[in-house]
């Protein structure tokens, strides 16, 4: 629908929401003057409006389940084979989540099962099985493990990693993150999905009870492919006319909602909910009932998050940074989104660097500005960022003042070889001093362009380095016996400029710009 219909359509479903139900449809036949699809679109609102007012924040199925638990089902206290059941950790579209002792292993796990009353539907027994196998097949530290695949008393149990923490959830409940913290999470969550996406596996349902902060501070997602057994629940099955419930509404992207195929991108809308809900404390879509979200979801775009974060409390550049990732992810047509979760991730990359760099400018500011004997709250030299700058003008310096002692070599050496070992290392030391500080004011001028010259420059500087100390290498050794007090030095010289390029580079880029950048 265009954004006119749209409008009508929205209008039309609160209007219709005010008549009796038995006249609705009526209503609604009559309102939209022959527009076939307009009227299939509000009727299909209407009929999800009782239905999802009762699960809008979980899982599609999850209260027809929670229901069909019957106390004398609990497993607590029981030993399944090497499981001993200790208690019951919650309850979602996949089942009964349990907390278990693994006494052959010694390990604590999550044991997740299906209802007692689904265990005869071949259906759900057949779909179990496969969303396990594509659930195992990831191996990734930011995706829950799943050990295996159990079967006791004719009952299927997926176990998996047990992992003690909180999740984004309850963090929420203490406040809105601020912009470093949410690109951090971010960034966690985005790369477990880039390697569950590049498997060909779609979650369909990230929000924030599905993403764990362990106890180490990093992120786990839950539940890859686990959380599609909603479409046993008849009663809840039919959302729209087109399909059926697959996760929890209030996260779902539009084609979801209206039960179309689905791909990695509708995952990349729900992530654009987390995200904005991670920054501003309140989801993008809330509205006073469950059938209006969904309509916002599928008419209306968010407000700017600078609209809903408090000025006093955030780095508004950062913020604004922020926004336009968020708003690409809840674009309504899938295309319009990011292309693949890679190039996702890139921007939130990027988003980072801005924010660590603003971070460190402003501390380094602070710093130079501050009275007295350089006593200051910023402390920016202990920021991650300002060690990568630092590094790179270091590096860069030394690099300069080794010409020196070349030169000296080279007039120790035979004409010719000791003249092309010099300019050997001249060109290196040209080419990676000029690139480090273009890398260095890229950063601190235009960090939205750092992915995009790292990895143009970052290859050049290596071999630069390499270069540099073969040269130095080999002119050490022709003077070792004419001049051994050179030569260490050269050689010397040699194995700092390779522990520099081989171990402090990659750290110090990892730590101030993120880990996969720090490999470019």
């Amino acid at each position: 629908m265009d954004p006119d219909d749209w409008a009508v359509a929205n209008d039309l479903f609160h209007r219709a929401l005010a008549e009796p139900p038995e006249r609705r449809s009526a209503f609604v036949e009559a309102s939209s003057a022959g527009n076939r699809r307009l009227c299939q679109e509000i009727l299909s609102l209407l009929a999800a409006h009782e239905d999802a007012a009762g699960f809008i924040e979980q899982p599609a199925g999850a209260a027809l389940l929670s229901q069909a638990l019957d106390p004398r089902e609990s497993l607590v206290g029981r030993v399944l084979g090497q499981y001993r059941v200790l208690r019951v950790l919650g309850k979602g579209g996949m089942g009964v989540v349990y907390v278990a002792e693994d006494t052959r292993l010694g390990r604590m796990v999550a044991l997740k099962a299906l209802p007692e009353r689904f265990t005869d539907n071949g259906r759900a027994t057949e779909r179990l099985r496969r969303e396990a196998r594509a659930a195992a097949a990831l191996t990734h530290p930011g995706i829950a493990t799943v050990y295996a695949l159990e079967e006791f008393d004719n009952r299927l149990y997926i176990v998996g990693e047990y992992i003690p923490g909180e999740t984004l959830r309850d963090e929420l409940r203490h406040g809105p993150l601020p912009v470093n913290g949410v690109v951090g999470t971010a960034l966690g969550v985005g790369r477990a999905l880039v390697a569950a996406h590049d498997r060909g596996v779609v979650h369909r349902d990230l929000k924030p009870e599905n993403i764990m902060r362990t106890t180490d501070g990093d992120v786990k997602i839950l539940d890859f492919g686990l959380a599609r057994f909603s479409d046993l629940a008849q009663p809840l099955a039919t959302l729209t006319g087109d399909g059926h419930v697959l996760g929890t509404p209030a996260y779902m992207s539009p084609e979801q909602i209206r039960g179309h195929t689905i791909d990695f991108r509708s995952d990349l809308f729900s992530f654009g909910v987390l995200l904005h809900e991670l920054a501003s404390g309140t989801h993008p879509f809330a509205a006073p009932d469950a059938a209006s979200t969904i309509a916002r979801i599928l008419t209306e775009d968010p407000a700017p998050l600078a609209d809903r974060v408090p000025r006093a409390h955030e780095d508004r550049a950062g913020l604004a940074t922020l926004d336009e990732v968020i708003k690409r992810c809840l674009r309504k047509a899938p295309e319009a989104r990011y292309a693949s979760t890679r190039d996702l991730v890139h921007a939130l990359e990027q988003v980072r660097i801005g924010a660590s760099g603003g971070t460190a400018n402003t501390a380094a500011r602070g710093a130079w500005t501050s009275a007295g004997v350089g006593l200051t709250t910023d402390r920016a030299p202990t920021s991650p960022i300002w060690w990568w700058q630092f590094h790179q003008v270091a590096a860069s310096a030394f690099d300069c003042v080794l010409v020196a002692p070349l030169w000296l070599g080279h007039r120790s050496l035979p004409e010719l070889p000791g003249l092309l070992l010099f300019l050997a290392g001249l060109v290196a030391v040209i080419v990676a001093v000029t690139l480090r500080l273009h890398q260095w004011f890229t950063v601190r001028s235009l960090p939205a362009e750092w992915v995009r010259q790292r990895g143009r420059t970052g290859r050049w500087i290596r071999l630069a380095d390499w270069l540099l100390a073969g040269a130095l290498l080999v002119t050490g050794a022709l003077t070792l016996t004419t001049w051994p007090t050179l030569a260490v030095s050269l050689i010397g010289s040699a194995v700092a400029v390779l522990l520099a390029s081989v171990v402090i580079e990659p750290v110090t880029t990892r730590a101030a710009l993120g880990e996969e950048i720090g490999h470019g």
